[in-house]
């Protein structure tokens, strides 16, 4: 899924990469697990870049980011959340 959403995103297709891999988010791990969730994040956060949605974008990446810092972590998920 997530090289799929990388390569339309290389092929000048954002807006169908965003819809991939925001559907991905939203319909949850196949397994269970959500251990390549951070990664589909990541490959969002560049998709939507790549769309103009940069705030959102910003959001994305701060937010897949926040819970594997030692500290911080709790203020940067709140400011995450007031850019998106």
């Amino acid at each position: 899924m997530i090289q799929l959403a990388s390569s339309l995103r290389n092929l000048g297709q954002a807006e169908q990469s965003v819809a991939l891999l925001t559907a991905k988010l939203d319909r949850g791990s196949d397994d269970g697990s959500d251990d390549l969730d951070d990664a589909v994040r990541a490959f969002l956060a560049l998709a939507l870049s790549s769309v103009g949605r940069d705030r959102e974008a910003v959001s994305v990446a701060l937010t897949a980011l926040a819970p594997h810092l030692t500290r911080y972590n709790r203020s940067l998920a709140v400011y995450a959340s007031q850019l998106g």
